[in-house]
């Protein structure tokens, strides 16, 4: 997955190109890139790129130990911060603090891209888990109590 170097001063740089990463899915089944694990970084953060397809987006949940950061690249999308709702068109960012219920969804007819920024990170294995279970349920398909349960293990609440 990806490059990794020295620079001149010892640090090691990471390189990832167009669609290089962990290639999973999300919650719903959303592709999803991880392009930065957290333990890359020493578990400073990670680094996830997902398309948004039209729709009713995540779920509502809550990250109670991490704080996420949207970057939308393509697209738009909605969220819902708590109960506020703030439209975010391509070149908007979002910081969602921990501990707030949030969700987002793309309501326009084109698909969207994002980022998100997870700091401290670990949600990335959420998606490495849920990937595994997919691939071991009949017809690939988890329920939700599935989701809810994966969650927890990764501090998050789905509501």
């Amino acid at each position: 997955m990806g490059n990794r170097d020295v620079d001149e001063r010892g640090e090691r740089v990471i390189v990832r190109g167009p669609n290089e990463g962990k290639r999973l899915a999300g919650s719903g089944g959303t592709p999803i890139i991880v392009k930065l694990g957290g333990d890359e970084v020493e578990g400073a953060y990670s680094f996830v790129e997902m398309d948004v397809a039209p729709g009713p987006g995540a779920r509502p949940h809550i990250h109670h130990l991490a704080n996420e950061a949207f970057y939308v690249v393509e697209g738009e999308l909605t969220l819902v911060l708590e109960d506020r709702e703030v439209r975010a068109p391509a070149g908007s960012f979002v910081l969602v603090p921990r501990g707030t219920r949030h969700t987002f969804r793309n309501s326009a007819d084109a698909p969207a891209k994002a980022v998100f920024v997870l700091s401290p990170p670990g949600f990335e294995r959420f998606f490495e888990e849920l990937a595994a279970r997919r691939a071991a349920a009949p017809g690939g398909v988890v329920s939700p109590e599935t989701v809810v349960e994966v969650g927890r293990k990764y501090d998050t609440e789905f509501l």
